[in-house]
């Protein structure tokens, strides 16, 4: 995520981010943030970049993530339907052309963000998920990559 930084984001048009949790800032199985993920919303929240946690996790986790990182959010918001962009939108006061969704799924974050008139940005998931549907789904998003119908920042 160190890629996507206020500079580049700026360059974009975007004055806001909306990020997905779980396998985007945090493992999913995991409860620690990496120090470059801590250093990274750090950088953004100095350059005055508004960030939203938009995830389709428990209310305990999204909530306990919230707590740590100071920021506001949403749990189980029902990515990747329009709504739940909507919702964030509303709660960041920015238009989607000027918003940024960083998540680590095509198929919730990456569709669901491009639905709503949002920047999409991939990421590398941070582990192969602890749902089963997650799972298959990554090696869905595989083949879609390794097919050039996508990219990655992180490459």
């Amino acid at each position: 995520m160190e890629a996507i930084t206020p500079a580049l984001l700026r360059e974009h048009g975007i004055r806001a981010v909306m990020v997905d949790l779980d396998d985007t800032l945090v493992p999913s199985k995991g409860e620690l943030l990496s120090d470059s993920a801590r250093a990274w919303l750090l950088g953004l929240r100095e350059a005055g970049i508004p960030v939203l946690i938009l995830s389709n996790g428990t209310r305990l986790r999204v909530d306990r993530w919230k707590a740590e990182l100071e920021l506001p959010g949403f749990h189980m918001v029902g990515k990747p339907f329009w709504f739940a962009y909507r919702r964030g939108l509303r709660m960041l006061g920015v238009k989607a052309a000027e918003t940024a969704m960083v998540g680590d799924q095509i198929f919730t974050d990456v569709l669901g963000a491009n639905l709503a008139g949002l920047t999409s940005v991939l990421v590398e998931p941070l582990s192969a998920g602890k749902l089963v549907h997650t799972r298959l789904l990554r090696k869905v998003e595989q083949r879609i990559l390794k097919g050039g119908h996508g990219e990655s920042l992180n490459r």
